[in-house]
């Protein structure tokens, strides 16, 4: 997910300050589990840290979900905080879902729990188009 730029200033910025922490915190926690794919210079973090920074990261995020409850947003916001809970579950269940798979099929699962994060892009979009209108 990109993090969305800059903030208006005032009370409506609000929940444009708060949903780029969510962002931001979200970010970050994508990052952690990416860490646990190896590249040509570095083996990849273990795969039980990453998990961890992953869901620091949600955890992160899920605690901005209030500073954005805008009743324009309810339905973004009720189907992105099923997202954070439907990616935690598939990321606590990485290591046994992983174990013995080649490395293709390992990132593929990484994949599929950042998959799970789509509502929160859209809840990105649902809010530019309300900052928009306004």
């Amino acid at each position: 997910m990109a993090a969305p730029a800059g903030a208006r200033p005032g009370g409506r910025g609000r929940p444009w300050q708060s949903f780029l922490r969510f962002a931001k915190a979200l970010d970050e926690g994508s990052r952690a589990l990416l860490a646990a794919v190896p590249s040509a210079r570095r083996p990849g973090v273990p795969l039980d840290a990453s998990v961890q920074g992953f869901l620091a990261g949600t955890a992160a995020a899920r605690a901005e979900l209030a500073g954005w409850a805008l009743p324009q947003l309810a339905g973004a916001q009720l189907a992105t905080a099923a997202a954070l809970d439907a990616a935690d579950h598939r990321a606590l269940g990485l290591e046994a879902v992983t174990s013995g798979m080649e490395f293709e099929h390992r990132t593929e699962a990484i994949g599929e729990v950042l998959d799970e994060l789509g509502p929160a892009q859209e809840a990105e979009q649902a809010l530019r188009a309300l900052r928009r209108r306004r």
